[in-house]
């Protein structure tokens, strides 16, 4: 019987033991019967804890040991406090499993982990429903005022409140520092007021993390719950990252403070030294400070650690708002090196660096983001907008290191810089790499500073950028650089391909103040270069020059490129280029570039499509059309240097008062000045006016104007020259036609040769006129004609052809079927070369030679497409001008037809008409590979029978190789070229095609 009782009695406490003992606390006592710290102490592992209903407050004297699995559970509905009144440690957590809910800790002090700290490499504490208030980490280098995790340790708080605890070093209300692994969960936490290390109430030392530091390789995640209003000496006013991983899930971080001054110092939302930082899911960081002298990352500062180990950041579908840096990264600092920030559909807006009053500028760069060094930056989607930046990037700034943006908004940022190289409103790149794609907006931005420079962006010394399906408008800056400013110095240093450029301002009033105010869309300071491709140019205005562009003297490539509307609005002789201006490097406008709608609308405003101050302009398969300027050059005004046009279209283009009011107005297509070197070839100027003189083209003395195988036609100009004006020039005209110019108050309907010099030789003047003298030509200089038609052309006063003052040297040319009142086809001084036709000398002022012809109808028929490039006036059968030249001239006609036997009379030869269809097939070439290596084919039509000519021509316009090849495929050895952009020209005797073609 006695066996049997022993036996039950040993099942029942063997019974007992398996299950959890409810010990409850019955008073607020520091130790003794019925409280906490007995009840600790005589618990159980495993034992749950409670509290009767009456205590309400446990007063402490010193810490609780916690040394075996427990869990201690408070009020239901109003939690126990536990306050250690200052004079101690709360608990200290050394082992096991430890559960803790619904429990306040207050007035803990100790020299780390004021309320709790937790140590052991096995020890878990879970916390639920707690609030921490007014603990304090009162060490020399304390450390987590309410809750020290020390290494292998293990802490879960859900659901609780930490306010108002201090630590001296790090981490006002937890220090991590609990080593590698996933140690430290925070879910629905919230930290309001706790602080690391800023006086009165703590001692800097240094002061890191207001809410939470985590001291090595630690992770952490943080899902929902707020961290606001914390402060830390030093960095990371509200939460200190090592060199683990924190992920940080919905949580709101706001109002926080960072008070380091040096340049690494801040991050007054987060500090990140060389972890990787992960923020997702609405996360909201904003209103953060760091208001250190030199203070970096109001919401974020990423950096890196002695051995320059760098932090990496993602941040997903969050926002980065309305924060605040003295120094640099008003949103984010990136000081990391190495590292990689990724930003994915994020809100970065609102932030502020360096700008008061609530800001100071030292010097205030990246208002949104700020890259210290090469670290590399992906922004994805989301926005950038309404930051600002007392110096430079009010929304981005690039370091040396990579930057990509794809298809974000960047918009209504603002730099503030008053030196020349300042600004980028929108973005600045130091010297890095910056790549924009897919539907990038960037807009409304301004450098407002000064001298502030690259409203949208500003591409310093060193820099790249590259541009793609992008659109850069609205942007506004002082000095230059509307849309972009590049003082990147020599080499590309911006590509565009696609890009819209519309609407920007360089210094125009009232939204910018002009100083000077150039490049409304782009502006190059220095030899920068320049290539775009595709897109467009609009609207853009400057203050200045170079309404839509202005470069320096580096080399612009625009390729089928549309410039239009742009106005330049600056008052010199030398100032205008609305749509284009060039200071004096190469500007290359090629392949169906359309130069449109621009103005020079200034006093004096010069070059309403084009202004060359001095360099070189190429225009090759473009068209300028309907530009204006007030004093000259409505589609291209240069004061020196060299311009190229080939296959190209001048029309429409005004001198004339469609820019304001004309000063004088010459030159309604062209206008050059100096020593400039000029040709036009395979081109059409038409439907161009000028006030004053040159309807068409305008020349100067000291400058040469070549003209080949162009059409002059339906020019206007109130003064003299309808088509030409030569102002003491030289003037070589060649294979050209020039028709139905009108010189409605003055000499020259064709052409007026006024002390200069012009050469003609092969051209047709017909259906021009002039109110005074001179229908197709005014000469009151040196002049020379040979195998040329001048006909149709109609005077008002004398010489219906030909008016010449002086002495004009003719041969092998046709002057008939003019009229004027006095002189139809002639009037004035001429010196026969003998083999001319005169059709009317009823003036007697022709003096013959043997083999003239004069008072003879040559037969013509009318002005129209005889074959070759221009129009021609073909000779009808029967005509006397047939095999009347002389047969020693064996040059080609102007359609370049070839001489068999005898030459006409005249510009056309009889009996060889080329085929429209014929002249076209040149137009089937194709080279490849392009851009090449050195060795490119070229494949022509097989139908052409003639010899083919290949020049190839280098930027500046001279030719650096020649060959002849023949139809079909053909090989071509340019090896021996540098590197560079180079104009290939395919030729036969009746038509060219030119390539653009880049050798690697």
């Amino acid at each position: 019987m006695k066996k049997i009782t022993f036996l039950a009695f040993i099942a029942i406490t063997a019974m007992f033991s398996n299950q959890e003992v409810l010990a409850q606390v019955s008073n607020g006592n520091d130790s003794g019967t019925g409280s906490l710290r007995q009840e600790i102490m005589d618990a159980q592992p495993g034992d749950v804890i409670t509290f009767g209903l009456l205590v309400g407050t446990i007063d402490l004297d010193s810490e609780i040991t916690i040394d075996k699995t427990l869990t201690i559970n408070g009020g239901t509905l109003i939690n126990v406090e536990i306050d250690a009144d200052n004079t101690g440690r709360i608990f200290n957590v050394t082992a096991g499993t430890v559960d803790i809910n619904n429990i306040d800790f207050v007035n803990g002090e100790e020299m780390d982990g004021g309320a709790i700290y937790v140590s052991g490499a096995t020890t878990t504490l879970t916390l639920d429903d707690c609030n921490f208030t007014d603990n304090q980490a009162n060490g020399t280098s304390g450390s987590g005022g309410a809750i020290f995790l020390d290494a292998g340790a293990t802490l879960t708080v859900n659901d609780s409140d930490f306010t108002d605890n201090i630590a001296n070093r790090a981490g006002g209300a937890i220090e991590d520092n609990s080593g590698a692994g996933l140690n430290l969960t925070l879910n629905n936490v919230t930290f309001n007021g706790n602080n690391a290390g800023v006086v009165p109430n703590a001692t800097a030392a240094p002061g890191n993390g207001g809410a939470l530091h985590v001291t090595g390789a630690g992770d952490v995640n943080i899902t929902d719950g707020s961290v606001n209003n914390n402060i830390a000496a030093r960095e990371g006013g509200g939460l200190w990252n090592g060199s683990g991983t924190m992920t940080i899930d919905g949580v709101t971080i706001d109002g926080n403070t960072a008070s380091g001054n040096n340049s690494d110092h801040g991050g007054g939302g987060i500090y990140n030294l060389s972890g990787t930082l992960t923020i997702l899911n609405n996360t909201v960081i904003s209103n953060n400070v760091a208001d250190g002298t030199s203070g970096s990352g109001g919401g974020i500062l990423n950096d890196n650690d002695d051995n320059g180990n760098g932090g990496n950041i993602s941040i997903l579908n969050s926002e980065i708002s309305d924060n605040i840096a003295n120094r640099a990264g008003g949103g984010i600092e990136d000081n990391s090196g190495s590292g990689l920030i990724e930003l994915d559909n994020v809100t970065l807006n609102g932030n502020n660096a360096g700008v008061g009053p609530d800001a100071t500028a030292a010097p205030g760069n990246g208002g949104g983001l700020h890259v210290s060094g090469s670290g590399s930056i992906d922004i994805v989607g989301g926005t950038v907008n309404n930051n600002m930046a007392a110096s430079e990037g009010g929304g981005l700034w690039n370091g040396s290191g990579m930057m990509s943006v794809d298809g974000v908004t960047i918009d209504g940022n603002t730099a503030s810089g008053n030196d020349s190289d300042h600004g980028g409103g929108g973005i600045y790149n130091l010297s890095g790499t910056l790549t924009i794609t897919n539907n990038t907006m960037i807009t409304n931005n301004v450098a407002n500073g000064i001298s502030g420079s690259g409203g949208g962006i500003l591409n310093d010394a060193g820099a790249m950028v590259s541009i793609t399906n992008s659109e850069i408008s609205d942007n506004v800056a002082n000095r230059a650089g509307g849309g972009i400013e590049d003082n990147s110095g020599t080499g590309v240093g911006v590509s565009l391909t696609n890009v819209t450029l519309d609407g920007n301002n360089a210094g125009v009033a009232p939204g910018a103040v002009e100083n000077p105010g150039s490049g409304g869309a782009i502006h190059v300071s220095g030899a920068g270069d320049v290539n775009i491709d595709g897109g467009t140019i609009t609207n853009n205005m400057a203050a200045f020059q170079g309404g839509g562009l202005w470069n320096g003297t580096g080399t612009m490539n625009l390729d089928g490129v549309i410039v239009d509307a742009n106005t330049a609005e600056g008052d010199a002789a030398t100032t205008g280029g609305g749509g284009v201006y060039n200071q004096g490097g190469i500007v290359n406008i090629m392949d169906d570039s359309e130069i449109t709608n621009n103005s020079a609308t200034g006093t004096s405003g010069s070059g309403g499509g084009v202004l060359s101050l001095a360099g070189t302009i190429i225009i090759d398969e473009s068209i300028l059309d309907s530009n204006s300027a007030n004093r000259a050059g409505g589609a291209i005004e240069v004061i020196d240097g060299t311009v190229i046009i080939t296959d190209s279209e001048l029309t429409n283009n005004d001198v004339n008062g469609l820019a304001g009011t004309a000063n004088p107005g010459n030159g309604g297509a062209v206008h050059i000045s100096a020593a400039t070197q000029f040709s036009i070839d395979m081109s059409l100027v038409s439907g161009n006016s000028a006030a004053n003189e040159g309807g068409g083209l305008w020349n100067q003395v000291g400058a040469t104007m070549n003209i080949s195988r162009t059409t002059i036609d339906d020019n206007l100009s109130d003064g003299d020259g309808g088509g030409i004006y030569n102002n003491g020039g030289i003037t070589n005209i060649e294979t050209s036609t020039i028709s139905n110019n009108s010189a409605t108050n003055g000499v020259g309907g064709g052409l007026s040769n006024d002390m200069g010099t012009a050469n003609i030789m092969t051209s047709t003047f017909a259906s021009n006129s002039a109110s005074a003298d001179g229908g197709g030509i005014s000469n009151n200089d040196v002049m020379s004609i040979n195998a040329s038609t001048i006909a149709f052309n109609t005077a008002t006063n004398t010489g219906g052809g030909i008016s010449a003052l002086t002495a004009v040297d003719i041969k092998n040319t046709i002057v008939s079927d003019n009229t004027s009142v006095m002189g139809n086809d002639v009037t004035g001084t001429f010196t026969s070369q003998d083999y001319n036709l005169i059709g009317n000398d009823d003036e007697s002022t022709f003096v013959d030679q043997a083999n003239d012809l004069i008072d003879v109808s040559p037969m013509l028929s009318t002005l129209q497409d005889n074959g070759g490039e221009t129009m021609t006036i073909a000779l009808m059968s029967g005509s006397p001008a047939v095999d009347a030249g002389d047969s020693t001239d064996m040059f080609n006609d102007q359609r370049n037809y070839v001489i068999d036997g005898t030459r006409d009379i005249g510009a056309f030869e009889f009996g060889g008409v080329l085929t429209v269809d014929e002249t076209r097939q040149i137009d089937i070439s194709s080279i490849y590979p392009n851009p090449s290596q050195g060795n490119v084919n070229i494949e022509i039509d097989p139908s052409i029978t003639n010899h083919i000519q290949v020049n190839v021509y280098n930027i500046s316009g001279r030719l650096v190789y020649q060959n002849t090849i023949t139809a079909g495929a053909s090989q071509l050895d340019l090896s021996a070229m540098s590197s560079g952009v180079y104009l290939l020209k395919v030729s036969t005797s009746s038509q060219s095609k030119t390539h653009k073609l880049v050798i690697r």
